[in-house]
């Protein structure tokens, strides 16, 4: 440990020519270092006072301030000029790039804050990308044009990750998957539908029921996919389906292979493209395999102003949506 002597010969060389040691504690304000660059940009008392809007002697003042906490003279002032001293001039060169960024941090801080630039993370299960985020992204890119939507489209669990560790804003994910440390806004019910080609024989049918798959040549999500646990448990009580043609793990993978002939697929309805000219989804009789999602997001965190906006869109998008599936009453 070192001794009360240590500590004074230490405070003396750090301070020039042994003099008295920069002030404790404080770390210069802000407003101090502003004016002591304004000085060494302009070597003029006079000039630089105009610039802050600070009387000479106020601007003398914080100088001097600042020079006492350092613990170092910065200035060299006469009657006819201003000069940096050496450890003047190497401290302009070492607070320069730090004020720069800080004035860039709060400038594009209020820019973010105004919806004037920035940048909203979206984490989205695969079977959503595609019935949810086209028309809000493009409602939202109309309204504030200078701020990016980034999508990054995973699994349930990899949403899950994202969101928990930062990676995204929000997610759009399942009901069930999530933790304590977070929180789920409920969307809609997302049924599981039948997908088949438009030349298969089933597509001019209203229903089919889950019986019927048996009989019927198929590809699937593999147990690596969240859907294939939700699909599973619908038909716990059925006959087992037999061997699939082939396995894959992400759904819009399945829809492509039944885009090609290789048998149907029960996946979400919202991954199925809303005018697709080669597939039709139709609606499965009991027991359907139901889930619900929603946007999921950190418990007591604030979204960012862009993230915020963008969520409120989406709310009311599904909102709009729903409404318009609404069977409207009979005219009398």
């Amino acid at each position: 440990m070192a001794t009360a002597q240590t500590k004074v010969r230490r405070a003396r060389a750090a301070s020039p020519a042994g003099g008295p040691g920069p002030t404790p504690a404080a770390t210069p304000a802000i407003s101090d270092l502003r004016a002591f660059m304004a000085v060494a940009d302009l070597r003029s008392y006079a000039a630089a006072s105009k610039i802050l809007h600070l009387s000479q002697p106020a601007l003398s003042r914080r100088i001097s301030k600042l020079e006492e906490r350092l613990g170092v003279r910065l200035v060299d002032r006469t009657t006819r000029s201003v000069e940096l001293t050496a450890l003047g001039e190497h401290f302009l060169r070492r607070i320069s790039n730090a004020i720069d960024d800080l004035d860039r941090s709060v400038l594009e801080l209020r820019d973010s804050a105004s919806l004037e630039t920035g940048v909203v993370t979206i984490g989205c299960v695969f079977s959503a990308v595609h019935h949810f985020l086209p028309t809000v992204i493009r409602q939202y890119h109309a309204l504030y044009p200078r701020i990016g939507v980034q999508i990054i489209e995973q699994g349930a669990d990899g949403v899950l990750a994202s969101v928990k560790q930062g990676g995204a804003d929000f997610g759009l994910n399942y009901v069930g998957m999530q933790e304590p440390g977070l929180e789920f806004t409920p969307l809609l019910k997302e049924r599981f539908v039948l997908v088949c080609r438009t030349d298969h024989p089933l597509a001019a049918r209203r229903t089919v029921r889950w019986e019927e798959l048996v009989e019927l040549e198929h590809v699937r999500v593999s147990p690596a996919s969240r859907n294939r646990i939700y699909i599973e448990q619908a038909l716990e009580d059925l006959p087992p389906l037999p061997r699939p043609i082939c396995e894959v793990r992400h759904v819009s993978t399945l829809i492509g292979l039944v885009e090609a002939g290789l048998g149907v697929a029960v996946v979400p309805h919202l991954a199925v493209p809303r005018h697709s000219a080669l597939v039709v989804a139709i609606p499965l009789e009991q027991p359907r395999a139901v889930g619900t999602i929603g946007i999921l997001q950190r418990k007591g965190r604030t979204l960012s102003p862009a993230a915020t906006t963008f969520a409120q869109l989406l709310l009311d998008s599904v909102k709009k949506e729903q409404a318009a599936q609404q069977p409207r009453p009979k005219k009398r």
